[in-house]
């Protein structure tokens, strides 16, 4: 059994579609379907043992019984996790029901990537969306709830750390600017060609070196004039000192 197979989360949907009340034909297609699968919860095994003492031939013309054989599909051999790189559902249907699986699959507007491992046909969704419409389809509503949430959650924080990680990498380039520029001015200022720069420039080097740590937007309003002007003007000042 895998990681996936024994997380929370793909304990909490098998349990949900377990409690899932089947009518007639929804039994038969369950019958055709769980006793075929390699390894079945408990929930999952009592449901098999009812379906199975329903006769009659299995259908999928109907809605209602393609939702259920998803339902049987998650049950039979499915897993739902979210690791650092992302989102993953994977089905690994019964040996013989790879074909159909991804027919109905592919019917009810999935579109499942294979593989295989270990001899055997996996069908995976990667997209959050695509996941929660499977939840949806198959019957777990509590769960997709719960998956939303956690879903919701969990890109808030991404947003928020991709955001922090920007403002880091803004502030660290305007440290390193700065300081290029306080050294630029001390190094002319020691040549004597401070003076020898227009009136403009000479003030946002002064300026510059009363506020070390000012941005360019509030040198700028200290001097009266845009931030794009005293960029320019420090950037001549970095480049006069380079020569």
């Amino acid at each position: 059994m895998t990681r996936a197979e024994r997380s929370p989360l793909s304990e909490e949907v098998k349990a949900e579609l377990a409690r899932v009340r089947p009518a007639d034909c929804d039994r038969r297609v369950l019958a055709a379907l769980l006793p075929r699968a390699e390894h079945l919860g408990a929930p999952a095994r009592r449901l098999a043992h009812g379906a199975e003492l329903v006769g009659g031939r299995a259908s999928l013309r109907r809605e209602c019984c393609r939702r259920t054989y998803l339902r049987g599909l998650f049950l039979a051999g499915g897993s739902v996790s979210a690791g650092p790189s992302g989102y993953l559902l994977e089905i690994r249907p019964p040996r013989g029901e790879a074909t159909r699986a991804r027919a109905v699959l592919k019917r009810e507007g999935f579109a499942a990537r294979s593989r295989v491992r270990r001899g055997r046909q996996v069908l995976m969704l990667r997209a959050g969306d695509e996941i929660a419409s499977f939840l949806r389809h198959a019957g777990a509503g509590e769960t997709l709830l719960r998956f939303e949430t956690r879903r919701v959650s969990r890109e808030m924080r991404g947003r928020t750390n991709a955001s922090v990680n920007a403002d880091s990498a803004n502030l660290a380039r305007a440290v390193t600017a700065a300081r290029d520029q306080i050294d630029a001015v001390n190094a002319l200022a020691r040549s004597g060609r401070l003076a020898r720069l227009p009136p403009e420039h000479r003030a946002a080097a002064a300026a510059r070196l009363r506020a070390p740590e000012a941005t360019l937007a509030e040198l700028a309003a200290r001097l009266g004039t845009t931030k794009w002007v005293v960029r320019q003007q420090l950037r001549r000042v970095v480049d006069e000192a380079a020569r």
